[in-house]
């Protein structure tokens, strides 16, 4: 049984979270890189031993300016081009050492694809702070 004098008297004094907030960063291009929907691709870089590293930086006025306090989830857009995608890895890296492995290498996937436009998403870094944030990305 539900007592509705108690869900009122709580709902008089109830703190409402803050309206959601996301940070949407401006797309990095290695070498310029382009790929248009029908996999055609231009520039970029090679990845070669030991992989590819971006870095995006969130700074906090970033924060403050859009009413950001902490990470819930993290989602990343990729276009990689490569000739045997169970080869590729795609990681998250915190600035604590929180990794959150988005795509791991699969010994039988053999698609020539690549990732061309996949999206990814972590909850691993739920509650992190996000003023560094690592994409290396490694075959």
């Amino acid at each position: 049984m539900l007592d509705g004098w108690a869900y009122v008297q709580a709902a008089k004094n109830w703190k409402l979270v803050k309206p959601q907030a996301w940070i949407e960063s401006p797309t990095i291009q290695l070498n310029n890189g382009t790929m248009d929907r029908d996999g055609y691709y231009e520039g970029g870089i090679l990845i070669e031993e030991g992989g590819v590293k971006s870095t995006i930086e969130i700074t906090k006025e970033m924060m403050e300016k859009n009413n950001f306090e902490f990470l819930e989830h993290v989602t990343v857009r990729v276009w990689i081009d490569h000739t045997r995608r169970g080869d590729v890895e795609v990681e998250l890296l915190s600035p604590t050492g929180i990794r959150s492995v988005l795509a791991e290498m699969r010994e039988n996937d053999g698609a020539k694809t690549g990732f061309q436009g996949w999206t990814f998403m972590s909850v691993k870094h739920w509650y992190a702070n996000p003023f560094l944030i690592h994409f290396p990305s490694r075959f």
